[in-house]
């Protein structure tokens, strides 16, 4: 007590006296009231958001027997149909997170170097095609590389008894969604990759680095969490991806999707929903761990900086 009081006398403040049982209560209705706003918002997203996953859950673990449990899951892992839909989902989701990497990041580092000038050019065709989906793309690339597109016949008159690959093909979804995602990773990433400094170079010129070393040592290491971060934005939006694949993957040879097989399920719903919201809680729980990886990675990242 004595040591107390001397710092106390030595800094030249008054010692901290206990929060009386009023002013605690004060604060606490003052938090309350400062919270009544956002109650329409949370009783929004409860009604949106919590009870619909509440009841897909339910839903998920029926049985058509009557009671509770994983036979759902069961099923839907043990036939050979669904865990296609599932692999193809998540190659599909890996090749477009890969390619959006790859090549989404030297060209966001380009853009950055345009300047102001040039980004006022590009972001708005970026935003326009990142914006730019659903049906009306894909009926877009049917008239292109359809089975009666312009290219479709081109290809086979220049290249005769070789078939252009088909749109709902794991090459042909792969780069018609390349179309929507490569614009946005890029506007994803942006911000993430203007963190790098100019001095930094300039130091490593002072120093005499190599680009190449500078990159290695410096520059890559800065961004790398964020193209992890990004790259996993993409590879979850591609997962849950529907109205593009459904439009192409119409045909029997086409490339087996979950979120396709839900849709389809849904527009029978012959035989129960059981399927369709095994799928969707599957599709649910792949979502909620690698968003919580993305957070985590973009922790790491900003601590870096």
């Amino acid at each position: 007590m004595s040591l107390t009081r001397s710092r106390n006398a030595d800094s030249g403040r008054a010692p901290a006296r206990p929060l009386s049982a009023e002013s605690l209560r004060a604060g606490r209705r003052s938090r309350v009231v400062a919270a009544l706003p956002a109650i329409p918002l949370i009783l929004f997203g409860i009604a949106c958001l919590v009870l619909p996953l509440l009841a897909l859950v339910k839903s998920s673990l029926e049985l058509r027997a009557g009671g509770i449990g994983f036979d759902n899951f069961v099923a839907v892992l043990s036939s050979s149909v669904d865990r296609q839909a599932i692999l193809g989902s998540l190659q599909f989701a890996a090749i477009q997170a890969l390619l959006c990497a790859v090549i989404g990041t030297p060209l966001a580092l380009a853009m950055l170097r345009l300047g102001q000038r040039g980004r006022r050019w590009w972001l708005p065709l970026m935003n326009v095609a990142s914006s730019f989906g659903g049906p009306g793309l894909a009926f877009a690339f049917l008239l292109l590389i359809g089975t009666s597109g312009a290219i479709t016949m081109l290809w086979a008159q220049l290249f005769g008894g070789n078939p252009f690959p088909s749109l709902g093909s794991m090459f042909g979804l792969n780069l018609l969604s390349l179309y929507i995602h490569l614009p946005l990773y890029v506007i994803l990433s942006m911000p993430s990759f203007g963190m790098l400094r100019a001095e930094w170079w300039e130091a490593a010129q002072v120093s005499r680095s190599s680009r190449f070393r500078y990159w290695r040592r410096v520059g890559f290491p800065v961004i790398a969490p964020f193209i992890a971060a990004h790259t996993l934005q993409i590879f979850t939006w591609s997962m849950g991806s529907y109205a593009l694949p459904y439009v192409v993957t119409a045909s029997p040879q086409s490339v087996a999707l979950i979120t396709v097989e839900i849709g389809r399920d849904l527009q029978s719903a012959v035989f129960g929903l059981e399927r369709a919201a095994t799928f969707a809680v599957l599709l649910m729980v792949l979502a909620i761990g690698t968003m919580w990886l993305y957070r985590t990675i973009q922790k790491q990242g900003a601590k870096i900086l």
